[in-house]
């Protein structure tokens, strides 16, 4: 999986719950890091986000 998908895939299923607010924002950064950064700083942001959604909802 790219790592823009896995940002889109996040965001739709954390949608707007509050609880997410911290993800989201880590996933809008990890976007832009992906246009105007680099891979492993997109890669960084994206796995602090997955972190995030998992300490608010652990499977």
């Amino acid at each position: 999986m790219r790592i823009n998908e896995a940002i889109a895939e996040t965001l739709d299923a954390i949608g707007d719950d509050p609880d997410y607010e911290t993800a989201r924002r880590l996933l809008a950064d990890a976007e832009r890091a992906l246009t105007s950064g680099t891979t492993a700083e997109a890669t960084e942001l994206l796995d602090l986000a997955l972190a995030e959604v998992d300490e608010v909802c652990p499977l």
